[in-house]
């Protein structure tokens, strides 16, 4: 795939679309995801990159999978995704690589967060699965702080606000399992022509 500024267009693109598709206005679809009005007109605009959380958040909005809200990925049999091939982008909170396939009922996201850095305090439907590759993180979980280091697992309903933070001194690798985008939402596009 292309640089990060032709993916950050991509995601941009997608996702005005897929508001005027559904012909949502920017307050509405804030209503729905608890994502300011200002900051979804920055993401359509491009002049934000989202954070996994809004991602998330929006996919699951949508009724489609994270992977196809980021990628132009064809409908196949199966989803491959071959070492280092995955759609990968960068913010604020590191890089990621999303893994999951364009009619997967679970988002899957490779995340490297930075010495130091958080990922944004999130909450939604569904459950979320982290496993930590490299390095280690504390999760922040409701008011329990739990801390996971290289091979440690932990599966949590996603409804809890949760966020990741890296206290270490070197990068950490965090593989996320959610199923936030496998349930079924009023705006999905099977409920709009």
């Amino acid at each position: 795939m292309g640089d990060d500024s032709d993916i950050d267009r991509l995601v941009a693109r997608k996702l005005q679309q897929l508001r005027t598709d559904r012909g949502l206005t920017l307050t509405h679809l804030a209503e729905l995801t608890g994502i300011s009005v200002a900051h979804l007109s920055r993401l359509e605009r491009g002049e934000r990159q989202p954070s996994i959380g809004s991602l998330l958040q929006l996919a699951r909005t949508y009724g489609i999978s994270i992977g196809k809200l980021v990628a132009d990925q064809p409908d196949e049999e199966y989803h491959l995704v071959r070492a280092g091939q995955g759609v990968a982008h960068k913010n604020a909170e590191g890089r990621y690589e999303v893994l999951s396939g364009p009619r997967a009922t679970i988002a899957v996201v490779g995340l490297e967060l930075p010495p130091g850095t958080e990922t944004g305090a999130v909450h939604h439907t569904g459950e979320e699965w982290l496993h930590v590759r490299a390095g280690a993180v504390v999760l922040f979980l409701g008011d329990e702080e739990i801390t996971l280091k290289s091979g440690d697992s932990v599966q949590f309903d996603s409804g809890r606000t949760h966020r990741l933070h890296n206290t270490s001194t070197r990068a950490a690798r965090v593989l996320i399992a959610s199923t936030a985008s496998a349930v079924h939402h009023p705006v999905s596009g099977s409920d709009h022509p």
